[in-house]
């Protein structure tokens, strides 16, 4: 029963791509009356989504015995973020670029890195001012800000990403962000870079049920998937890692196709949930709380693709559940 499903949802994920995945892109209205800058009111970011794609593209072509297509798909969302690398801001890549407030961030750029290591070598060097910024600002225990702010950066455009900070997004380190951004280097040097990975700090923010919760994704699952995969690279056997493997084993599920398909269950609940068309309904991905530099959140923003879910969905039934 896996095979008409696969079919269909890679034909789906090959139409969406010969579009641009248009329906990837998260759209957000920053009012100048609330003291946004940018040009636009209204926002729209897709560097993030694309960086994550292509990597689940990649896994897709391999499970696959090597399919051309979504491969060559994959390398076309590395050069999109090629080209639409942030000019002028050290950190490389913003999850809404043309949003002065917003700065460039530590999931962003191990995104990009993780997918230009496999499909773009060449083009790691656009990474490698972000890799050392970020490196530059590692706290005594390894930790490292998620948002990436250098000294050098043009003097408007760091002063407006330190208000938008201040006033609205908070600066903090995320177990998340952190567990991406050190896998990546991991796959760029893992004899240099693996012992900069703060396992013992990520290990410190795990909650008790065996889950990280994390600001920037909706549930448990994103966070506590990538803070764990991490874990298995470096140390699987971690008293940490037991307990997150226990946590997605043992969580009930709602009836998301992205809980299905980051937990532990079989996947064959997936099937049942796949639309006609091929794609699955989208399910909560991203989320934005506002209000965190004041320590009290007002509302939580959450953005859903049903591009990443079908993605995600197809992938885990290809048997990439990592």
């Amino acid at each position: 029963m896996r095979e008409p499903a696969v079919s269909r949802a890679r034909a789906w994920l090959l139409e969406a791509g010969a579009g641009g995945f248009a329906e990837a892109t998260h759209e957000m209205t920053f009012p100048h009356a609330l003291g946004f800058t940018g040009e636009a009111e209204r926002q729209r970011g897709d560097l993030f989504s694309r960086a994550v794609l292509g990597q689940w593209l990649l896994d897709m072509a391999e499970a696959l015995g090597g399919d051309a297509e979504l491969e060559q798909l994959a390398v076309a969302q590395a050069d999109h973020l090629a080209a639409n690398r942030l000019t002028g801001c050290t950190g490389g890549w913003s999850y809404f670029p043309g949003l002065p407030e917003l700065p460039p961030d530590l999931d962003s750029l191990a995104a990009v890195i993780e997918l230009f290591v496999r499909v773009a070598p060449s083009r790691l060097a656009l990474c490698e001012p972000g890799i050392a910024l970020a490196l530059s600002q590692r706290t005594a225990d390894g930790a490292i800000p998620t948002f990436l702010i250098a000294p050098a950066d043009p003097p408007e455009r760091r002063k407006a990403m330190e208000r938008g900070v201040a006033l609205y997004w908070g600066q903090s380190c995320d177990a998340d962000a952190m567990a991406r951004f050190h896998h990546a280097l991991l796959w760029l040097d893992r004899a240099r870079y693996a012992p900069l990975a703060p396992l013992e700090w990520l290990a410190g923010q795990q909650q008790a049920d065996g889950s990280w919760r994390v600001p920037w994704y909706a549930g448990a699952y994103t966070g506590t998937r990538l803070v764990l995969r991490l874990f298995g690279a470096l140390e699987p056997a971690h008293p940490a890692a037991v307990r997150a493997r226990a946590f997605l084993a043992q969580t009930p599920l709602d009836d998301s196709a992205q809980a299905l398909a980051q937990s532990m269950a079989p996947v064959e609940g997936l099937l049942p949930l796949q639309q006609a068309d091929g794609a699955w309904p989208p399910s909560a991905w991203i989320r934005m709380p506002m209000g965190r530099p004041g320590g009290h959140i007002q509302r939580v923003l959450t953005w859903k693709s049903r591009t990443l879910t079908t993605a995600l969905c197809l992938r885990a039934l290809l048997g990439r559940r990592d």
